[in-house]
């Protein structure tokens, strides 16, 4: 089983360092810990000045499975669309990327997506207004079965903050399921992405069925610097529940 790690877990820890220093600090800390790492952007802006070095470009292609979080904007026929997938297409040449996920709120034009040369992805959303349309299982079983050519990223938290078991959510889309972000959320209503090796036993119990997938899982939690090794014994427990 393939265990990835995003870049947007450290990304509290790295400060002036930079989107770039996010990878250095997963090749730093948790080289040969994990098998993938998923490149995270929310910001265009940040997006726009990334450039990968040589150094993390030499670490990256040595990883078994890299994938990219899409920053977020209005994605459709125009030129700031243009602009980020074409850097996306390059930097997934540079390291081999598997998938990109995007968030499908921000969509409005799908067709322009399938310009990268990657399998793209869309994500269930978490609570709140602004998400509706892509929070439950029947939305984005009819989206993937009208475009197939699509992947499903499951974000564990965004289900559980709609009040969704992952069970529940995952039923009839087994087959549909490209990716996992991992992480917990205590309750419906919240969305922050904790880690599940601390979480109750009863949401532990909800994640459960989340381990039997055969697909790469992704620790997508938010950590401060005091916390960050804390992330060492997620990847401890995940690993024990996939042996």
């Amino acid at each position: 089983m393939t265990l990835c790690l995003s870049t947007g877990s450290v990304w509290r820890v790295a400060g002036s360092r930079g989107r770039i220093g996010t990878v250095h600090i997963v090749e730093e800390l948790f080289s040969g810990l994990v098998d993938g790492v998923e490149l995270c952007f929310i910001d265009p802006e940040g997006f726009e000045k990334f450039e990968l070095d040589e150094k993390s470009i030499k670490f990256l292609k040595g990883m078994k499975y890299n994938s990219l979080h899409a920053p977020i904007i209005e994605y459709g026929k125009n030129t700031q669309t243009e602009k980020i997938l074409e850097k996306i297409n390059k930097i997934g040449q540079e390291i081999n990327l598997k998938h990109v996920t995007f968030h499908p709120n921000h969509v409005k034009d799908f067709s322009v997506l399938k310009k990268l040369k990657f399998k793209t992805c869309i994500e269930n959303m978490r609570f709140g207004e602004r998400h509706k349309g892509w929070q439950f299982p029947k939305e984005i079983n009819e989206f993937l079965e009208k475009e197939k050519d699509f992947g499903f990223c499951f974000d564990v938290t965004h289900a559980m903050s709609n009040g969704i078991k992952p069970k529940e959510f995952l039923h009839g889309l087994e087959e549909k399921i490209s990716c996992v972000h991992l992480n917990a959320t205590e309750e419906a209503g919240l969305h922050s992405h904790n880690f599940v090796f601390s979480s109750s036993k009863q949401v532990q119990e909800k994640i459960e069925p989340v381990f039997a997938l055969r697909v790469p899982l992704i620790i997508e939690v938010a950590v401060e610097k005091e916390k960050i090794q804390l992330i060492k014994k997620e990847i401890s427990f995940v690993r024990k529940k996939l042996a």
